[in-house]
C-alpha cells in the first residue's frame, strides 16, 4: 500500500477500481486522524474540568508549535499520497502526467480567479435535550461552486476512463 501512495513516481500504474479505492482510503484515513485529534482534545477538556477555553489555550501553549507541524505533516503528506495516485492513474489513462497535472491546477487556479469564492452561511439547530436546553450551529465559509464541479468532472473522468483511452496505438 505504501508503495502505491509513495513508489513508483516515474512509472506506475493504476487502473480505475484501484485508484478509486487507494483515493477513497486516503481521504477515509486522513478523516479518522483528525478526528482522532478532536476527540483528543475533548478528552483534555474532560480531564481538565470541562473548561474548554483554558484547555485549548493550555494545549496551545504547551503542543501550538507540534501540533501546527504535525498538521503541516500530514497534509504534506496525503498531498503527496494523492499526487502520486492521481499521476499513475493519468499516466493508465495514456496522458502525459506532468502537464496533465499542471493543466488542472491551472484552470482550477483560472476558475478561482474567475469565479471568486463567496461566503455560504451553514445553519444547523439540535433538538432540545432532557433538560430543555437547546443547541444552535452556524457558520460562515467561503466556497466555490465552481470549482467544485469542476474537481468533481476531474474526478469522474479518472474513474470513468478506461485505461490506454489516449495512448496512441503506434508506440504500443
Amino acid at each position: 500500500m505504501l508503495k502505491t501512495y509513495f513508489g513508483e513516481w516515474g512509472e506506475g500504474k493504476l487502473q480505475r477500481l484501484p485508484y478509486l479505492g487507494y483515493h477513497i482510503l486516503l481521504m477515509f484515513l486522513v478523516v479518522v486522524i483528525i478526528l482522532a485529534g478532536i476527540f483528543a482534545v475533548g478528552a483534555a477538556e474532560n480531564l481538565m474540568g470541562g473548561d474548554l477555553a483554558t484547555t485549548q489555550k493550555m494545549l496551545m501553549d504547551k503542543f501550538g508549535i507540534v501540533a501546527i507541524v504535525g498538521i503541516s505533516l500530514l497534509i504534506f503528506i496525503a498531498m503527496m499520497g494523492q499526487i502520486n495516485i492521481l499521476g499513475k492513474r493519468i499516466r493508465d489513462m495514456g496522458l502525459p502526467v506532468l502537464w496533465t497535472i499542471f493543466a488542472i491546477i491551472a484552470v482550477s487556479m483560472i476558475l478561482n480567479f474567475v469565479f471568486p469564492p463567496q461566503e455560504v452561511t451553514i445553519s444547523a439547530s439540535a433538538v432540545q435535550t432532557a433538560d430543555g436546553s437547546a443547541a444552535a450551529v452556524s457558520s460562515i465559509t467561503k466556497t466555490n461552486m465552481i470549482v467544485q464541479i469542476f474537481d468533481t468532472v476531474i474526478f469522474l473522468c479518472l474513474v470513468l476512463i478506461p485505461s490506454n483511452t489516449f495512448r496512441s496505438k503506434n508506440n504500443d
